[in-house]
């Protein structure tokens, strides 16, 4: 054959392909040098506009209660009680902290347990309450009227 290259199968690779790594390579550059600039950008020093009716905003903390059918309590997942739940509540208000208490109470649990944990937060001056419930299959999960606005007249013949 004319011109033809002699390969032989016989013959060991010797050579390495390093186009395919080099690209990789660049992609790679780019990427970082593209995110570079958004790192930098962040770390600018600016002087905030000041308004007489601005709040500063404090840090939120969400507190994971769960009330057992038996009455045991669990913060974040781990055993307590009221008495520990006092003092992690006052302990988190004291940094100025928002609490926000989310209970998921058993359906079984006594009633009196739930209130309990309730007036323990209450106490150190946790008061905003969420309660974690599960829907009824095949309800229709509209979202619920808002207050003072009265729906407009159904028109479906």
């Amino acid at each position: 054959m004319a011109g033809g290259s002699n390969f032989n199968d016989d013959d060991l690779i010797s050579e390495i392909n390093v186009t395919p790594f080099v690209d990789v390579v660049l992609v790679l550059l780019i990427i970082f040098m593209v995110t570079a600039g958004f790192i930098v950008n962040k770390g600018l020093k600016i002087q905030l506009p000041q308004a007489a009716t601005a709040e500063k905003l404090n840090l939120q903390r969400t507190f994971n209660i769960l009330v057992s059918a038996n009455g045991s309590i669990f913060l974040d997942g781990k055993p307590t009680n009221v008495d520990e739940l006092k003092s992690t509540g006052a302990t988190a208000k004291a940094k100025g902290d928002k609490v926000i208490a989310m209970i998921s109470a058993d359906k079984g649990a006594v009633y009196s347990s739930v209130v309990g944990v309730m007036d323990a937060l209450r106490q150190v001056g946790i008061s905003e309450f969420a309660f974690q419930l599960e829907a009824l299959p095949g309800t229709n999960q509209a979202t619920p009227p808002v207050p003072g606005i009265t729906p407009a007249p159904s028109t479906a013949p």
